[in-house]
Parts: structure tokens; sequence; C-alpha cells
């Protein structure tokens, strides 16, 4: 294998963590958000401050699924976002 090959092979290696960790840096970015929002957010607010924000409704509910498997939701009687003591603390 010759040199090029190698910076080839080890940029695109690089390339496929890419998405992962923006992927994260987005989930942080929205947590902070709710967290700043006193843990909580109703869809109208979310509807308002996420998209200023660049979240588009896709990426905000693949967020959100990914969230509730943690165990990070408490969505009892509420219409909106609402983190349970386990996401709200950080």
């Amino acid at each position: 294998m010759t040199f090029p090959v190698k910076v080839i092979i080890a940029a695109s290696l690089s390339l496929t963590a890419l998405p992962a960790f923006a992927a994260g840096d987005t989930s942080d970015k929205l947590l902070k958000l709710i967290r700043d929002n006193g843990c909580q957010m109703t869809a109208v607010e979310a509807g308002e401050k996420l998209p200023r924000h660049g979240f588009t409704p896709d990426q905000t509910r693949d967020i959100i699924r990914d969230w509730d498997k943690k165990g990070w939701l408490d969505g009892h009687g509420f219409a909106g976002i609402k983190l349970s003591k386990a996401g709200c603390k950080g």
C-alpha cells in the first residue's frame, strides 16, 4: 500500500465518524435549550424556539426518541417535552 492510499483510507475513516459526533452535539444543544427553559418546553415554545436554533422537526423527533429510550423524558400529562429527573440534571 502506498502512502497516498493510506492517507485516503485514514481520511475516509475520520469522515465516517463525523455524523455520530455531530448528532451528539445536536442532542447536547437541544438538551441545554430545554434545561435552560426549566427542563420542559411546550409544543408552542418548541415551534418558536427550536427552528431559530437550527432544529428541524425530524432532527428533534429522532433526538427525543433516543432520550425516551434513555429514560430522560417525563411525558405524563404534558403537551410538549418534559425532562425526567435523570434528563434534567446536568
